[in-house]
């Protein structure tokens, strides 16, 4: 990945997050404020380091493998954001508020919406192999996604919900354990392409 395609996917977050949360907020909340959230500074740190495993050069790579370890602590000890940088998240990642919040080395589609409290994670006994997730998908407060599972496209995950069966793509799923209240998560896409108000 070039440095050109990092800053490309950080402008694809930056804009996920314009979209979505802070479409009627004023000017400078959109562009400036933006960048002061602690989500979206725990993002920028995690494509940072996601991108230093492609530099060729060893002792480049190193020195900013290091800077990234440290931006990495600063972000776990301020804001209570863990995300590896073995973690592949396609275009959009937003977090909205933070603290709490735990990702695995796991696969994202595009648009990955995270509020705070949100858990990812492997069960033991099943080899530490976390959940697989598609894109378009929002994990509503405190919801906690768990096992060898996958969850599908377009899915929306209610707050403070336990997921720990895969879910089929176009769902809204809400409970402890979760279960599915809905097979039409269309308003996704539909606030996604600019059709819709949903929150």
């Amino acid at each position: 990945m070039s440095l050109r395609e990092l800053f490309t996917l950080i402008r694809s977050d930056v804009e996920l997050k314009q979209h979505w949360f802070l479409k009627r907020d004023s000017w400078f909340n959109r562009n400036v404020r933006v960048f002061a959230e602690p989500g979206t500074i725990a993002v920028i740190v995690y494509r940072f380091g996601h991108w230093t495993h492609e530099v060729k050069v060893p002792v480049v790579r190193q020195t900013l493998r290091l800077a990234y370890a440290s931006a990495k602590s600063a972000v776990v000890l301020a804001f209570g954001i863990y995300i590896p940088s073995q973690m592949k998240v396609g275009r959009g990642f937003a977090i909205h508020n933070f603290t709490g919040i735990f990702l695995p080395r796991t696969t994202v589609g595009d648009n990955f919406i995270v509020f705070q409290g949100v858990t990812v994670g492997h069960l033991r006994g099943q080899g530490g192999r976390p959940p697989r997730i598609g894109s378009n998908v929002f994990l509503g407060a405190g919801a906690k996604v768990m096992g060898d599972i996958d969850i599908g496209n377009n899915v929306v995950v209610g707050a403070n919900s336990l997921v720990m069966d895969s879910v089929p793509d176009n769902c809204t799923v809400v409970g402890v354990p979760a279960r599915i209240i809905s097979r039409d998560a269309s308003w996704i896409q539909e606030k996604l392409e600019g059709k819709g108000e949903h929150w």
